[in-house]
């Protein structure tokens, strides 16, 4: 059995103005989310509040649960080059870029029990993320005196 959710988003951790990330596909067999760069290019450009738009693009060096991504524009007057990283860790994905003073965006995603992300993977139009699952609930009892 396989459900299939399309074009819906996540918001920050802390609810920030803006922080909301709309995910592309979630297709649940536990095999796979698909984070688009035009959604994530979105989501850091009003992040960001001042400034041009941002792009996040495709670079190399991902590795496990670390997907290298560029981001490419300008923040408050300054141009902007720089390789970051999108950590897809237990239930929640994380943004670092080096050179920007504040805190990087967590986004946390409701995922059943005892499923959490396992990889992240730059690919050619987003980053692909693994997930793995080890507990399955058949049924429950319950014992009272």
């Amino acid at each position: 059995m396989t459900l299939t959710a399309h074009r819906f988003y996540i918001d920050t951790t802390n609810n920030a103005q803006g922080g909301f990330l709309h995910v592309d596909r979630l297709h649940l067999d536990l095999r796979d989310v698909r984070v688009t760069y035009k959604e994530l290019s979105g989501a850091v450009t009003r992040l960001a509040g001042n400034g041009g738009p941002l792009q996040v693009s495709r670079a190399a060096g991902s590795n496990g649960q670390a997907a290298r991504v560029k981001v490419a524009g300008t923040v408050g007057g300054t141009a902007m080059n720089a390789t970051g990283t999108l950590l897809a860790q237990g239930t929640e994905l994380s943004l670092t870029v080096p050179g920007v003073e504040q805190a990087g965006p967590v986004w946390r995603v409701g995922l059943p029990e005892g499923v959490g992300f396992e990889s992240a993977r730059a690919g050619a139009d987003g980053v692909e993320i693994g997930l793995v699952g080890h507990q399955v609930t058949l049924g429950s009892s319950r014992f009272g005196g």
